[in-house]
């Protein structure tokens, strides 16, 4: 499963694409919006995690940017913000698809959170 992260700040990024790789993930690491859209140009991902505030190019414009293109139009975005529900009114949201995590979310609630959007309810089962 191809995951694409995107986040201006280095360690964070470092950390959650470390946390994410030693759970089986193939993460694609982007510093800014501008950077997440080449990636989804290029790749086939399959999560979108992404902060929103960013420098250059937003969260906010780089879930607009992928849902313009058809072979994202449905996959799961994950918006990440150091402001709690500061973002939820901004963006038109699909809550079947769209989601929202803290900054401060421990790596283990987000390899667990990120589990259960790819797998569901068979996360953590042999199948």
């Amino acid at each position: 499963m191809d995951i694409l992260l995107v986040d201006d700040n280095p360690d964070y990024l470092l950390l959650v694409r470390e946390a994410l790789y030693s759970h089986g993930y193939t993460v694609h690491t982007a510093q800014d919006g501008i950077e997440g859209c080449e990636v989804l140009a290029a790749s086939d991902i399959d999560l979108i995690i992404s902060d929103i505030r960013m420098p250059r190019f937003d969260g906010l414009k780089l879930h607009a940017f992928a849902r313009e293109m058809e072979r994202y139009k449905e996959t799961k975005f994950v918006f990440v913000s150091g402001i709690q529900g500061a973002y939820q009114d901004v963006v038109n949201i699909n809550p079947k698809i769209d989601f929202f995590l803290e900054k401060t979310t421990s790596l283990k609630d987000i390899i667990k959170f990120v589990d259960t959007l790819i797998f569901g309810r068979y996360e953590g089962e042999w199948v």
